[in-house]
């Protein structure tokens, strides 16, 4: 019985990563609001964290960051299931390994967090609430479940 639990346990929801693709930092806890009729809306309290999506394949836990309008780099954890594929460029992956954003297009985050220390690899920005992508100049909603 205990055997059996102990399998079971170790199948999970996460899918398998697209073909090519490798592992970006995500924080598990935020999804897709797609189907669950939550409206997704900026508050006057938001700041926006605009940058273009760079990355390197040899960038270790964090292949992709953004890179602010200033030059520096500003690190994210991805909704679940994100991951990236390079071919060269990086491409950044949905949760269903559809394309979410290219390599030098813009991405920005609605942020609630206003301090200056956030963004690093140890604070990254969480890519929660409304994000708006290069590619097709879309907005996604990603929210937090507990």
């Amino acid at each position: 019985m205990v055997i059996a639990f102990v399998a079971l346990a170790g199948c999970s929801s996460v899918a398998p990563l697209p073909s090519g693709a490798i592992a970006v930092p995500t924080d598990d806890k935020v999804v897709s609001s797609v189907g669950t009729n939550i409206l997704c809306t900026a508050s006057a309290a938001i700041r926006s964290v605009d940058g273009v999506l760079e990355g390197e394949a040899s960038g270790g836990a964090w292949p992709v960051w953004l890179r602010a309008e200033d030059g520096r780099r500003m690190y994210v954890e991805w909704p679940r299931g994100f991951s990236v594929r390079f071919d060269p460029s990086p491409t950044l992956l949905d949760e269903t390994g559809a394309v979410f954003v290219y390599a030098g297009s813009p991405v920005i985050l609605a942020q609630v967090v206003m301090d200056p220390s956030i963004g690093t690899t140890d604070r990254p920005y969480v890519g929660r609430g409304v994000i708006e992508t290069g590619v097709g100049h879309e907005a996604h909603c990603y929210i937090e479940k507990e």
